[in-house]
């Protein structure tokens, strides 16, 4: 989900590539760029999700506006997940040039963009207006825009929710809380988190690896979804959670991925062909290395003879990128 506190919170400044690259590959030129600064909506910053730009170049994300928000204390001195912002922020779209404001759910509400479709859709949270009574703060509702209207998707029963993803069969992938009270809920939501698959007005439970939570953050075009789950309900000593594992849902069937011997492994994206980068950690939990799963196993990528390394994203032929440590640091 990718929610508030992934976010670097910088000024965004979009780099859009020419429609010309073809043409410009074939002569051995090197491709021209326009550096495009996206703005706000009037306040002092604005951020998409890295990665999250659609086949059609449309771009999705949020920008703060100058409306105040009225629950700054409350938000600024919670333990939540979010990252308090003393402004409303409302989620955008930029489309050929044109930045549009999203808006949110009725009332001063902030909302955020995730992901877009290439029919335009688009999914995030919104702020209902609502104060959540376990945590003081304002609940989120996980949301989908679509033909000029904001749809609350609802939740599992819980008080918070977040879609994380969308595909072009309109299926909507992302975490919810549900009623069971959970202390190690993964997103603090003060109940238990599970992920969900959205479609045709039915949000479904994805389940659990064998803990009390799983997020989905991941959907590709075959409905497939990739997260993160507790597999246990015991805290370990290195990170005083559960032990955290990867999974691919799939036809009602969810599929540990494992990690490389630590109790801790998570995800930062899935193809179309159901193949997944990340990292984990290795047996100790003291260093990490980067992840694939190719399908079959779970595949260990290396580093430059340093310690740690991070797989951040693969396109559908396999190709991965990433980054990792040199020798001594």
């Amino acid at each position: 989900m990718n929610t508030k506190h992934h976010l670097n919170h910088l000024k965004l400044a979009l780099i859009v590539g020419s429609l010309a690259l073809p043409l410009i590959a074939q002569a051995g030129l090197h491709p021209r760029y326009s550096l495009i600064d996206v703005g706000t909506f009037g306040g002092g910053r604005s951020t998409v999700i890295p990665g999250r730009l659609s086949n059609r170049s449309t771009v999705v994300g949020e920008a703060d506006t100058t409306v105040p928000d009225p629950n700054f204390d409350a938000v600024a001195n919670s333990l939540s997940f979010l990252l308090p912002n003393p402004f409303i922020e409302h989620a955008f779209k930029l489309q050929h040039g044109i930045v549009a404001d999203l808006g949110a759910l009725p009332g001063v509400n902030s909302s955020q963009a995730f992901a877009v479709n290439a029919a335009g859709d688009i999914v995030g949270y919104s702020e209902n207006g609502v104060i959540d009574p376990l945590l003081a703060i304002p609940e989120l509702r996980a949301v989908l825009w679509r033909d000029g209207r904001i749809i609350d998707l609802g939740t599992l029963g819980g008080n918070e929710s977040v879609a994380a993803g969308i595909n072009q069969r309109g299926q909507i992938a992302g975490s919810s809380a549900n009623l069971i009270p959970d202390e190690f809920s993964y997103y603090d939501f003060g109940t238990q988190t599970r992920a969900f698959l959205w479609e045709n007005g039915v949000m479904q439970d994805l389940g659990t690896l064998g803990g009390p939570d799983a997020v989905g953050e991941f959907l590709n075009e075959r409905g497939q979804v990739a997260g993160e789950s507790f597999t246990d309900w015991t805290p370990n000593p290195t990170t005083g959670i559960p032990t955290v594992h990867p999974f691919l849902w799939e036809d009602d069937r969810i599929l540990d991925l494992g990690t490389l011997g630590g109790t801790f492994a998570g995800l930062d994206a899935l193809n179309n062909r159901g193949q997944a980068v990340g990292a984990s950690n290795l047996a100790g939990d003291l260093t990490t290395h980067p992840i694939l799963w190719d399908g079959k196993s779970l595949r260990d990528l290396g580093t430059f003879g340093g310690d740690n390394g991070e797989a951040v994203w693969l396109n559908d032929a396999g190709e991965v990128v990433g980054v990792a440590d040199l020798p001594n640091g």
